[in-house]
């Protein structure tokens, strides 16, 4: 059985410098929301669509909002495995941008589900 824990151990100079990047990339989430904003219109229009048109057929909505939601997703998983590999090199804060990463990649991913799920289910 070991004694109690000292102080935690200094970050090394990488584990900072993981973490800063996965803020910084996780910072870029307004820029990615815009982008997938602009590709999904785009991709419908190149279906013949608008975003505005009703009764839209779901292979069309899932061909153009798909990569719509990977790019949205790009900056959450980065960060999120920016902040796991800090933690893992030693940076106590890694954890957090871990956290936050997770929970608004898998909340972008849930909302959109809903979505989906509710304009099949009422037929919007």
């Amino acid at each position: 059985m070991s004694g109690p824990a000292g102080p935690p151990a200094e970050a090394s100079g990488s584990a900072r410098r993981v973490l800063r990047t996965g803020w910084v990339v996780f910072a870029l989430l307004p820029v990615a929301f815009v982008g997938a904003a602009i590709l999904g219109d785009w991709l419908l229009s190149l279906q013949g669509y608008s975003s505005g048109d009703e009764g839209l057929p779901t292979a069309v909505v899932l061909r153009a909002g798909l990569p719509a939601l990977l790019v949205l997703l790009v900056p959450s998983i980065a960060g999120a495995w920016c902040g796991r590999r800090a933690e893992r090199l030693g940076h106590p804060g890694g954890r957090a941008l871990f956290i936050v990463g997770a929970v608004v990649a898998a909340a972008s991913v849930f909302l959109n589900l809903v979505q989906v799920l509710t304009s099949w289910v009422l037929g919007l």
